[in-house]
């Protein structure tokens, strides 16, 4: 995976917060009023940086589009990652961003369960994202 600071939406970000969105810092521009994504794979990378802390929390990441920068709706979400997961460098989340999408592109880390009282958490979208696959031990191809 090749990373791009224009293409990041935050980069340690804090999530300690009560329940609810953490907003990402930044927002991403595609340009394009509508549609954005036809014709190409990009994907939503999120991680924990450092670990979430706070009893009965859970963290999930959701890719939020817009027409005009200010009214934000859900577009895809990840899964809920309970607090026992989400560890330092712990994946979150490897979104393939769907078509048609608005202009206006953010992540939210939604916080669910419980306040959290510390973690911070990274996410950017990227063209490819690692997907090697392991084979049982002992399996042999002829």
């Amino acid at each position: 995976m090749i990373l791009d600071s224009q293409n990041t939406f935050c980069s340690a970000m804090s999530v300690a917060r009560t329940v609810g969105d953490a907003v990402s810092t930044d927002v991403y521009d595609t340009g394009a009023a509508a549609d954005v994504g036809i014709g190409e794979n990009f994907y939503i990378y999120a991680k924990m940086d450092a670990a979430l802390a706070g009893a009965g929390s859970s963290i999930q990441v959701v890719l939020q589009d817009s027409a005009d920068n200010s009214t934000f709706a859900d577009a895809e979400a990840g899964k809920v990652v309970a607090l026992a997961s989400a560890t330092a460098n712990a994946e979150l989340a490897r979104l393939r961003a769907p078509i048609g999408l608005r202009r206006y592109l953010r992540v939210v880390f939604r916080i669910s369960g419980a306040t959290t009282s510390g973690g911070t958490a990274s996410a950017m979208l990227v063209k490819d994202v690692q997907a090697q696959q392991y084979g049982a031990s002992g399996f042999s191809v002829a």
